[in-house]
């Protein structure tokens, strides 16, 4: 008889990790920790996943990833952690302390927060939260781990609000000629393809490169179109190198992350530096993505 393996998953009432959790739970063949701040926490929303998690199966343990004390008992007896610890603050020193309990608990394989474009091509300055995966994803390299990074391109649920889109005025807009293939997936789809990279063998110090969909943006722009029935006004917005320029200037001015980040993530995207090269999404063919068509078509605007 095959032993269940223990997967705990940090960040499991965020957005993706509740997903995670639910796809893990779907597999019915692993043992399923959720590791949440508080079992009694007092956020409706939160108390409300946690409630869902308990009920499907999962166990819910406590730990917080700015605590260390509470990751060894956490990831005792744990095969493999997913982090889908969110973009704050705790991103970088949070993660390092769950691989360094994950280290000392002989955790077998270690899922980091990636969920994104290939940042391993990015240069150090060109986005500021794939900036903080590098600085993991090398932290973890030299623990010694083994890891898997599950690399998926941009989350198709927030398509619209992409820097692409300007709705308000019935827009979309881009930088460069707007024939570079963008690698879009779904949240839920993500979570799925998770679920099968904590127990592939052949992921062991790899990443697993999956799109829903790859179109450019002058084809994203037609699916909108066709899905929605809305026409948009096309606009381009300049050059690549004037992109960049761009962002750099609004950095230097800026008073938040938000008021350049997410052209960080186009730039990554629409310059082809990120652009996922080795996608293996049909080495699970049971997982049938949904298409940038289907996702709109279904009102997920």
């Amino acid at each position: 008889m095959t032993t269940k393996l223990t997967v705990l998953v940090a960040g499991a009432t965020g957005m993706l990790g509740s997903k995670i959790v639910s796809a893990l739970l779907d597999k019915g063949n692993l043992n399923v920790r959720a590791m949440v701040r508080s079992i009694n926490d007092s956020n409706p929303e939160n108390r409300k996943k946690i409630d869902a998690m308990k009920a499907k199966g999962a166990t819910i343990v406590e730990g917080d990833v700015m605590q260390p004390e509470t990751l060894l008992l956490a990831c005792a007896g744990v095969d493999v952690v997913v982090s889908a610890i969110g973009n704050n603050e705790v991103t970088v020193p949070g993660q390092k302390n769950l691989i360094d309990a994950a280290k000392q608990q002989g955790v077998k394989r270690f899922i980091p927060s990636d969920y994104s474009v290939d940042y391993r091509k990015l240069d150090y300055g060109d986005n500021d939260n794939l900036d903080m995966r590098k600085e993991v994803f090398e932290y973890l390299q030299h623990s010694g781990l083994e890891y898997t990074l599950v690399l998926n391109g941009a989350f198709m649920d927030i398509i619209t609000y992409m820097p692409l889109f300007d709705l308000e005025h019935q827009t979309f807009q881009y930088w460069g000629d707007g024939e570079t293939l963008l690698d879009l997936t779904t949240t839920d789809d993500t979570a799925k393809y998770v679920a099968e990279a904590v127990s592939d063998p052949s992921l062991g110090n790899t990443a697993l490169e999956v799109a829903g969909d790859t179109l450019t943006p002058k084809q994203l722009k037609a699916t909108y179109e066709e899905a929605t029935g809305t026409k948009l006004t096309e606009k381009s917005l300049g050059s690549i190198a004037e992109m960049k320029a761009w962002i750099a200037n609004k950095k230097a001015s800026a008073s938040s992350l938000e008021e350049y980040v997410y052209h960080q993530y186009m730039y990554a995207m629409v310059s082809g530096k990120g652009k996922l090269d080795r996608i293996g999404s049909d080495r699970y063919p049971h997982i049938k993505p949904k298409t940038v068509k289907q996702f709109l078509s279904k009102g997920n605007l």
